[in-house]
């Protein structure tokens, strides 16, 4: 009876792994540093580049400009979402001779800096009231939290209590949590928060540590922060707008 159990067990754990490795759910990240005077050139050509070689299926991109954190006046594209197996598609385009040949001539004389590519996955559970149009907001906020090894699981507790927080609060705030999985550390994780403004940026009802603290009662909230401390070891944000006429999708 075992033997047929397992025999029952084995294939259908093995064909639920082959689907969720067929996913689309990775995301190619890459940021550009223009030359300092040639960041005209760069931006043609980047139009230009983006319309016939990033128009279609899996090559489609999003385009923002970083304009606060370390980062601010580099560029950032976004490939996605995309299998492995896309990963494969995408590399394969990108080095075909037409593709190379135009990055070659029109782009890459004007970059003074590549960093990328990262491939970052969304952890869905961890995000909260999401929109799902797949329409991109003006700016995105992105928080980084670099955590400690070995705690990347101690983490994800953590980021469970502020969505459980959220939501029993009623709270009207989007975020999405990703994960760099492969192109970098992977202790790095990152919260996305959609904007329309700096005025967004604003504080709107009852702060994070007030939730926190409702939700799972007084001193929570200290609780909470103890716990942080001890996993994470670097915080860093930067915002990014996005550009239309250098997108996609």
């Amino acid at each position: 009876m075992m033997k047929r159990i397992l025999g029952i067990i084995i294939p259908l754990m093995i064909c639920a792994t082959l689907v969720a490795q067929d996913t689309p759910n990775i995301y190619g990240v890459n940021y550009f540093k223009p030359k300092a005077d040639q960041r005209e050139e760069y931006l043609a050509g980047l139009k230009d580049h983006t319309k016939k070689h990033h128009s279609k299926g899996i090559m489609k991109v999003r385009t923002y400009q970083v304009v606060s954190g370390d980062k601010s006046g580099w560029y950032v594209r976004v490939s996605g979402p995309l299998s492995w197996a896309d990963v494969d598609k995408f590399q394969a385009d990108t080095r075909s001779k037409a593709h190379s040949s135009h990055a070659a001539k029109f782009v890459r004389p004007y970059i003074e800096e590549r960093i990328g590519t990262m491939y970052w996955s969304p952890l869905e559970d961890l995000g909260y009231n999401r929109d799902t149009s797949g329409k991109p907001s003006k700016m995105v906020r992105v928080n980084f939290t670099h955590v400690n090894t070995g705690m990347n699981g101690e983490y994800q507790e953590l980021r469970k209590q502020i969505k459980e927080a959220h939501e029993k609060t009623s709270s009207n705030a989007s975020f999405g949590v990703g994960h760099l999985v492969h192109g970098g550390d992977r202790h790095i994780f990152a919260s996305f928060i959609p904007l329309d403004s700096w005025a967004d940026m604003a504080s709107t009802g009852p702060n994070l540590s007030s939730r926190i603290n409702k939700v799972f009662g007084e001193g929570a909230w200290d609780r909470f922060l103890n716990k942080a401390q001890k996993i994470n070891y670097k915080r860093h944000d930067e915002m990014r707008v996005y550009m239309k006429d250098y997108s996609t999708r």
